[in-house]
């Protein structure tokens, strides 16, 4: 790869930024993602604005997924009237051992590092409208976490 960033998770933004492939390994975690946005100030960005990288190779080194945790919504009428709501839903082992293979075309909308590790936002598309559908908080140990690219695609249009 012609690119590589370690640990500069707070120099990329995840706006667009849609899952080819996600997998766990006996190496750690691995996605392959498109439209990953390399910010100005990335040690890796040459083009010195804001740009798409090309497909991008997101590795977790020694990466563990630890659990899934499906956010719950409220539903509020016209009149800001509680209608109804659902609740946070941890998935169970085999659930999370599974998500992975669930993420092809989902939208990889955060990623963050905290004291445990990494913490993964993922959004899916609702299959009835193309609305918005489920999200998820993936938590996933690791050492340090890698952007491998080749190139550069073009610069973000604000």
């Amino acid at each position: 790869m012609a690119y590589k960033s370690v640990d500069e998770l707070e120099h990329f933004r995840f706006d667009d930024c849609q899952i080819d492939t996600f997998a766990v390994t006996e190496n750690g975690v691995e996605l392959m993602v498109e439209a990953l946005i390399v910010k100005a100030d990335n040690s890796q960005n040459t083009n010195y604005t804001e740009s798409y990288a090309g497909t991008t190779k997101i590795r977790i080194t020694d990466g563990k997924l630890i659990r899934c945790v499906r956010d719950g919504y409220k539903y509020y009428d016209a009149n800001d009237v509680l209608q109804s709501e659902v609740p946070d839903y941890e998935l169970s082992v085999v659930e999370t051992a599974e998500f992975p293979k669930s993420c092809e075309g989902a939208y990889l909308f955060e990623m963050k590092q905290d004291a445990d590790g990494y913490v993964l936002g993922i959004e899916f598309v609702d299959p009835e409208d193309q609305t918005v559908g489920d999200s998820y908080q993936v938590y996933v140990t690791g050492t340090q976490v890698a952007m491998l690219w080749e190139q550069y695609m073009n610069r973000v249009q604000s």
